[in-house]
This record gives structure tokens, C-alpha cells and sequence, in this order.
């Protein structure tokens, strides 16, 4: 499952009041999925950061369920969104910096 697609379901399942547990871990699981394969994409995942704010609000709104029912399957799903995003940022952060030290190198 491609990220935009992956956000989409997240923001649907988390807008549903009466989303149950097993939804919330098996959106956890493809998030988990997606953060594992993030170190093999060949480029800039998220170059723009157009997904940034996404994440940030899709945090949010989890934070806000997560408050307001105490699931610990939200829970789950924030702190994976939350590893995913990092990873993201981290990916594309290293490659800016592989980059520019390529960059430096050349005469």
C-alpha cells in the first residue's frame, strides 16, 4: 500500500467513532510494514514534506481518541505513525546529506 492511500485509510478509521481494536492493529501493522521497507527507497520520500503535516495531524487526532476512550490499540497506531514519520524524515534527511557530501567531493 502506497503512503497517500495508507494516510487516507488512517484519517477514515480515525474520524469513525466506533472503529474497533482489530482496525486499529492491523492499520498498525501496514504502518509497521511501510517504516520497515522506508531505507530501501532509492530517493527523497517525502522531499516537499507534504506528508509531514498529515502525520502531525493524524497524531493529533489520535492523541485526541486516545484521550477521550483509552484504547491501547490507538495508542499503538500513534506511536507507529510516529516511527514511520521519523523514518521518513530521517531517510530523506540522509540522502540531503549524502548529496551535498557528493557534491563537496567533485573537482
Amino acid at each position: 500500500m502506497k503512503l497517500p492511500a495508507l494516510l487516507d485509510e488512517i484519517t477514515k478509521t480515525v474520524e469513525i467513532d466506533d472503529s474497533s481494536a482489530n482496525e486499529h492493529v492491523l492499520l498498525a501493522q501496514k504502518v509497521s510494514d511501510l517504516a520497515d521497507m522506508v531505507g530501501w527507497a532509492d530517493g527523497p520520500i517525502d522531499p516537499q514534506r507534504q506528508f509531514a503535516e498529515r502525520f502531525e495531524t493524524l497524531m493529533e487526532l489520535l492523541r485526541l481518541r486516545h484521550a477521550q476512550t483509552s484504547e491501547p490499540s490507538v495508542a499503538a497506531l500513534h506511536d507507529v505513525l510516529a516511527e514511520l514519520h521519523g523514518a521518513i524524515d530521517r531517510h530523506d534527511r540522509d540522502l540531503a546529506v549524502k548529496r551535498d557530501a557528493d557534491e563537496d567531493d567533485e573537482f
